[in-house]
């Protein structure tokens, strides 16, 4: 009976091997999930952020936010220059185009491919669109992702 178990055990061993590694694969791959929602989520937080610091800045330079479009950006908008008023007083359109140039450094070095657009919808009222791309593992592709943030000054 001996010789006829001869490599039964090496058969186990190899299943044993099959079972694992497709167990491996499917840790592996929920690692993956994982990592791109905490991207996700970072990119998110880092949009209400930012977001929200456009919003102080404009309070901050509330007289020029209120009765000018200094603030206004579109997608079609030049990049903001620096005015490099820093040293010897910025005027309030100067410092709503230095809060717009630093804003956007900002932006780019947060969120990567990110575009920008701040609407102006009542005298005192402004929606700041941030959008951005980033890859989905639950879609299988890249998704686009809007934040969205409408303040009152």
């Amino acid at each position: 009976m001996r010789k006829h178990n001869k490599g039964f055990t090496l058969i186990e061993v190899l299943i044993a091997l099959v079972i694992l590694a497709i167990g491996l694969l499917g840790m592996s791959s929920l690692m993956m999930t994982s990592m791109q929602s905490s991207q996700s989520a970072y990119l998110r937080s880092q949009a209400s952020l930012l977001a929200y610091d456009l919003v102080e800045r404009m309070r901050a330079n509330s007289n020029q936010a209120i009765t000018s479009d200094s603030y206004v950006f579109s997608l079609s908008s030049e990049a903001p220059t620096d005015p490099t008023c820093a040293s010897t007083g910025c005027t309030p359109s100067q410092q709503a185009q230095r809060d717009l140039f630093q804003w956007r450094a900002a932006l780019t070095g947060s969120i990567p491919g990110a575009t920008m657009v701040i609407a102006r919808t009542n005298p005192n009222k402004y929606v700041i669109t941030i959008a951005w791309s980033e890859a989905s593992a639950l879609k299988r592709g890249t998704e686009n992702l809007n934040f969205v943030v409408s303040a009152d000054l």
